[in-house]
């Protein structure tokens, strides 16, 4: 048998863990996150259950629960936007307005118009993408209600690890002689190194801070100021990068 040149070691090791991975792959009948976020990314959608010879009936429902999520919680939510129409590449040399262009019958669509948003993602073909969160805001104009439920389900984490990590990190911020900081300096502080390691704080930014003047503190014996809520909200910086 091919694993019997290996060492006993090593194949106990690989037994137990692929038991270990057999017990996870197990709850995905557990929990809809896993199939929803499947066929929300657009390199996969349905192929990725064909694929892996997923008997027709599972195929099925992991499409009836996607479609039981998108009806229940996004589709009557949105609001609908003019579609982009590409313009001519040599425009009609006239200055004039042509008052047929303001007909009804002769508007741009909606994407409330064109039919049902997922089943339009769904009839498409599948696309190569290494940024499925770029793909989807990139396509909020022609999915206006179906890219929030892609951003919502594609930017769970896989994993508890990083955190994890983020949360043992947080030892490093209190340690026995640095106890008093508030829960909002510490998430800040924590914030704060997270994102420079992704590149959302630049440099120039951190120095303009540090230029800053001091705050004045009224009440002398406070420990830490209340900062406002939606102070750390970054949404706005990651849509435009």
């Amino acid at each position: 048998m091919y694993y019997s040149k290996f060492d006993p070691a090593i194949r106990a090791a690989v037994s137990l863990a692929k038991k270990t991975l057999n017990k996870y792959y197990g709850k995905f009948d557990y929990s809809e996150v896993y199939r929803v976020a499947m066929i929300l990314h657009p390199r996969h959608k349905l192929n990725y259950f064909n694929t892996a010879d997923w008997p027709d009936s599972w195929v099925a429902t992991a499409k009836e629960i996607v479609r039981e999520v998108y009806d229940r919680d996004y589709k009557h939510t949105s609001v609908e936007e003019p579609m982009d129409v590409d313009k001519p590449a040599s425009p009609v040399a006239s200055k004039k307005h042509n008052r047929f262009d303001d007909l009804p019958a002769l508007k741009p669509p909606k994407a409330g118009e064109l039919g049902d948003e997922l089943d339009r993602y769904l009839s498409a073909d599948v696309e190569a993408t290494d940024d499925v969160l770029g793909w989807w805001y990139g396509r909020k104009k022609d999915f206006p209600t179906l890219y929030r439920m892609g951003l919502d389900y594609l930017t769970i984490p896989a994993t508890s690890t990083d955190v994890e990590r983020v949360f043992s990190r947080g030892r490093f911020l209190l340690p026995y002689v640095r106890n008093r900081l508030s829960a909002d300096t510490t998430r800040a502080l924590m914030c704060l190194r997270q994102w420079s390691l992704m590149g959302l704080i630049q440099d120039e930014d951190v120095m303009t801070v540090a230029k800053l003047p001091e705050i004045e503190v009224s009440d002398q014996n406070a420990e830490d100021i209340e900062m406002p809520e939606g102070y750390d909200d970054i949404v706005d910086v990651v849509s435009d990068m």
